[in-house]
């Protein structure tokens, strides 16, 4: 990756003010700016930047109301300050010039720490370099960093308008929203109490391979990944990158490609009106590992309203209810089911497809009685084109392992029995319309109903 001049990269969203607290949170970025060199240039939203006045700066930040929408950008020798005020909440974006930043360091981290642990709802500090590496989409504006064979070899998506772009979903650092929280994983990241009715607290400070996790005020958590921002290219760096990322599960809860992340998960969750369950896979050591590979679980209750938390540790391998976990006791069925856009794959959702199938054909349950009775059931949610245009030769041909027999069924969706070895699965392609959002939330089993007995 050739390199700019090297920058970091500050990222913070701050909510709960009262104006005058709005009032001060804005001085205070002021100074701080003021404090690393005197500033050059001020612009407001989209106008002409002009001759940085620090009274008419105070001048504006008097008259500040909770009703405001504005963006505010400083620029001076020190890097490149932006702020945007809408509705009484305030989103900070600083570019801090190596030098500057380091020279300031203690400094710039007091202003962050007390003003995200009095504030804050997400915020990050991280190389810029490393920031454009993993949220850049666009394959011109990657090729003003990357060389075009670097580029090639990057998993590609199509975007709305079906033009190819960088599938940033499969890179570690790509900062995804959900629940209006910022999901990523970078060199310092701080993580607030709206992240646990999420993310169970206990499984952010229990995390693996992190450089350091300190409580900051007001339940605020700082967990930094490694050492030095700029070091963020190295191979130990990346894994522990991505290593974060597997074990909060983000790319379980969030994805805008279309398919998914094609990964088996480290994390699940599932969320009741008021709570949150997850189950934590690790290997016979108690690392992180996949969930085909597990032997040993964490299964944790969170219940925020009334402040209860269940957690459970167990030893042994997962049975079918841990795949499937729609029964049907009387039909002799169970099931699962993935909800994919195949507009967004490159290649019409076939590796999604196959992915997905011989994640749920591919299963080692060796004398699971439900298993080898029921009827094990895969659904695919796709849009009604796509339900009706199926790529089965292809599939077909992708997987001659596996055996295909399609299920001719009077006013049935297409319906195929595949079969591996001794392993099923029925796979039912359906139209989005047929999927109840209301009865989607896949509950994760507790306790020993996730294990083989």
């Amino acid at each position: 990756m050739r390199k700019h001049d090297e920058m970091i990269y500050m990222v913070a969203q701050y909510v709960d003010y009262h104006l005058d607290e709005l009032h001060t949170a804005i001085a205070d970025w002021t100074i701080m700016i003021r404090l690393l060199d005197e500033p050059q240039t001020f612009q407001v939203d989209q106008e002409e930047p002009v001759a940085y006045d620090p009274y008419d700066v105070i001048s504006r930040i008097e008259q500040v109301s909770m009703d405001d929408n504005f963006w505010w950008r400083v620029e001076s020798k020190a890097g490149k300050f932006n702020i945007h005020v809408y509705n009484g909440t305030l989103y900070a974006r600083n570019l801090f010039n190596e030098e500057y930043f380091f020279t300031y360091e203690q400094m710039i981290f007091d202003y962050f720490d007390h003003r995200m642990a009095d504030h804050g709802l997400y915020g990050y500090l991280r190389s810029y370099d490393e920031y454009l590496y993993n949220n850049t989409s666009r394959l011109e504006e990657r090729l003003e960093f990357e060389t075009p064979q670097e580029v090639a070899q990057l998993p590609k998506m199509l975007n709305r308008h079906h033009r190819e772009i960088v599938d940033c979903n499969q890179l570690a650092g790509y900062d995804i929203f959900f629940k209006g929280l910022c999901l990523t994983s970078c060199w310092k990241m701080y993580f607030s109490n709206y992240y646990y009715r999420l993310i169970p607290k206990q499984i952010l400070e229990e995390v693996h391979q992190v450089e350091a996790n300190e409580q900051l005020g007001n339940d605020m958590l700082r967990i930094t990944l490694y050492k030095d921002p700029r070091n963020w290219e190295k191979e130990v760096n990346q894994k522990s990158q991505r290593m974060f990322r597997d074990q909060m599960g983000y790319d379980q809860l969030a994805w805008n490609n279309g398919v998914g992340i094609l990964r088996d998960p480290y994390i699940e969750y599932a969320f009741g009106d008021n709570s949150v369950h997850s189950v934590q896979y690790l290997n016979k050591h108690g690392q992180p590992t996949q969930k085909k590979k597990a032997t040993q679980f964490i299964t944790r209750t969170w219940d925020y309203i009334q402040n209860k938390y269940e957690e459970h540790q167990m030893v042994g391998t997962l049975n079918s209810q841990a795949y499937f976990p729609w029964i049907d006791e009387l039909g002799q069925k169970m099931m699962n089911y993935r909800v994919i856009n195949p507009d967004l794959a490159t290649d019409s959702g076939l590796d999604a497809y196959e992915y997905y199938i011989r994640n749920f054909l591919e299963l080692e349950l060796e004398n699971d009685e439900r298993y080898e009775k029921f009827t094990s059931v895969l659904r695919f949610y796709i849009p009604k084109n796509h339900v009706k245009q199926l790529p089965v030769e292809e599939l077909r041909k992708k997987m001659p392992d596996v055996t295909f027999k399609e299920k001719r069924l009077k006013h049935s969706t297409p319906t195929f029995d595949l079969r591996k070895g001794k392993n099923h699965l029925r796979v039912i392609f359906m139209d989005y319309d047929m999927l109840d959002f209301t009865q989607g939330v896949q509950m994760l089993q507790s306790n020993e109903d996730l294990l083989r007995n």
